[in-house]
């Protein structure tokens, strides 16, 4: 894609010809040196920068991807980790990614399944040669050259030699392709971890599905950790070999010099599967104490960690990766959105990169230049403005609890009202699509309410309870009441925000959503998906000095941004806090 107003001409010497990629926490140019190599140039964003724990991490990605050569990564040409701005060439290597591919072209077969296998053994190899392991094995970090694939990405590997390595306090991978180790124990992991990615890696391949997917980070570890992995589709002989390497017990993995024997007998050919061996049902996930939940932050506080394992492990995990797999910085190009994924002919969307304001806990008038807030639905719009209304869809706020008949409250196995203690919310029982009728019926006079009012949007809440109570909700559940609410609101000539739920975000289009309100996706890494899934029509609202960083560096020029306090109290009340670029 063509570089960005704001991006630099050259850096380093290289000459920018052309934007590969960008994530969270960078950006990767396509760089041309005098001599006219080409090289992928990683430039961190200037947020973090300033943050030297991360500076930390990336010298020790320049230093990890240094030290493995082999046919099957992608060599280091050049880097300055101390620069003002950290960045990294690399040898450029022509080609899309393996999840690009998946998504577009469909699972591999024969021979291009056997090449991407043997070629990731070898890389592996190559990689755990020099004391390294990779740690984040997963289909966006493998580009599919002509001559084989090329592992890239070195940004959490880590030296088995050297503890000081792992970044205090977090654990960082992507849950799906990660290792039960990982969870459990990510300083003591080993070459076996990147074994246990590989097979998932594998199966998503062959089949395009990955072998561990729940509905949510949390859920999907869960998996990773207690639960036989999904190898539906899967034909002999990689299904086998597949659950050797995704077996819980490292010791028992294969190596990877046995691996390579097995793998030797993939099919050479596009042959047909053979029959899938059915799957058994899905174990239940064991309900938590009443109530318990999955804190969420500010407005959904989501511990972006493994839950279920935490309830029986006990361990201190305090982050786990969310975003999806797509996520990436390494090179990869960005096809344009899905054909059905345009909004309701009837309602008009919000305009894209303006400034805007988020008033949900109060009105107050806008700043000079804003053209989008949103409000609660009790409040009158702001004149002239784009004005999008806040209801509470999935949770009863504590004064209106009572107005709420008692059936439509989610209850535990004793009878007690399942709540939201960090905002004292009785959380909706969405379970039944009579229910949800009935609460489809009550949330609707409140779309009604916004249209009259001369609102343009609703911002349906909490559509992300699902993940905060796996023990009671499922995201089918979810989705099937935002149906209900997004087709009365564009009956009524009203957009509908989709607000935060990365998990559900592929399904946006089918759901009815036109457009993203979403919290914190910087300090999570989230808005590259929001992004892509709303071609940019994202309203981003950070609560922290570091998030709104992280915004205004790499979404400032896309999409719309501000900064609030986290009570997003009016102007005037104590604690107001309003910033932006």
């Amino acid at each position: 894609m063509p570089l960005s107003p704001g991006d630099p001409e050259s850096i380093g010497g290289y000459t920018l010809v052309d934007r590969l990629g960008s994530g969270g926490m960078g950006v990767v140019y396509l760089g041309r040196s005098e001599s006219g190599r080409q090289v992928a140039v990683k430039l961190v964003h200037p947020a973090f920068a300033l943050d030297e724990e991360f500076r930390t991490r990336f010298r020790q990605e320049v230093a990890a991807a240094r030290r493995v050569s082999g046919a099957f990564t992608a060599p280091v040409v050049d880097a300055d980790p101390d620069a003002p701005q950290p960045w990294m060439a690399t040898l450029y290597v022509p080609g899309r990614t393996l999840a690009d591919i998946v998504a577009q072209d469909g699972p591999l077969r024969g021979r291009a399944l056997r090449v991407l296998a043997l070629g990731l053994v070898e890389a592996l190899r190559d990689i755990h040669r020099v004391g390294m392991v990779h740690r984040d094995l997963k289909p966006s970090n493998v580009l599919m050259a002509e001559d084989g694939p090329r592992v890239i990405d070195f940004g959490i590997s880590y030296a088995v030699d050297n503890e000081a390595l792992t970044m205090t306090g977090r654990l960082i991978g992507t849950p799906p392709f990660m290792s039960p180790e990982q969870f459990a124990a990510p300083r003591e992991v080993t070459g076996a971890s990147d074994v246990f990615s590989l097979g998932s890696l594998l199966v998503y391949a062959a089949t395009g599905s990955r072998p561990f997917d729940g509905s949510s980070p949390y859920l999907t570890g869960y998996q990773v950790m207690y639960e036989p992995p999904a190898l539906d589709g899967v034909a002999e002989p990689l299904r086998s070999i597949a659950e050797r390497c995704l077996d819980k017990d490292p010791a028992a993995r294969p190596g990877l010099g046995e691996l390579h024997e097995l793998l030797r007998a993939l099919p050479d050919t596009d042959a047909p599967a053979a029959p899938a061996v059915p799957v058994p049902p899905e174990p239940p996930v064991t309900p938590g104490p009443s109530g318990s939940a999955v804190p969420r932050r500010l407005r959904r506080r989501v511990l972006v960690g493994l839950v279920a394992a935490l309830a029986v492990t006990g361990l201190g995990i305090a982050a786990v990766r969310a975003g999806s797999d797509t996520e990436s910085a390494s090179p990869s190009p960005v096809g344009p959105p899905p054909t059905d994924s345009a909004p309701a002919a009837s309602v008009t969307l919000p305009p894209k990169h303006v400034p805007w304001d988020y008033q949900i806990g109060g009105a107050y008038p806008p700043a000079p230049g804003v053209r989008v807030v949103s409000r609660s639905y009790e409040d009158a719009p702001a004149p002239g403005l784009y004005n999008i209304c806040n209801i509470n869809a999935y949770q009863a706020e504590s004064d209106e609890e009572h107005d709420w008949d008692a059936d439509l409250l989610l209850r535990d196995a004793d009878g007690k009202v399942v709540r939201d203690t960090d905002w004292n919310e009785a959380v909706l029982d969405i379970r039944t699509a009579a229910k949800r009728e009935r609460i489809a019926d009550r949330l609707d006079t409140w779309i009604d309410a916004c249209a009259a009012k001369g609102f343009r949007a609703v911002e349906p809440d909490n559509y992300d309870s699902f993940t905060r109570f796996p023990s009671f909700l499922k995201a089918a559940q979810a989705e099937a009441l935002m149906k209900l609410l997004t087709a009365h609101a564009h009956a009524k000539g009203l957009a509908v925000a989709q607000k935060n739920t990365a998990e559900l975000v592929s399904d946006r289009a089918s759901v009815g959503l036109d457009f993203a309100l979403v919290e914190e996706c910087a300090e999570y890494d989230e808005c590259g998906t929001f992004a892509d899934a709303f071609d940019g029509d994202v309203l981003v609202v950070e609560y922290t000095k570091k998030g709104l960083a992280t915004a205004c560096a790499a979404w400032s020029g896309t999409l719309s941004v501000v900064r609030r306090d986290e009570e997003v109290v009016p102007e005037g009340a104590a604690g107001f806090l309003r910033e932006t670029c």
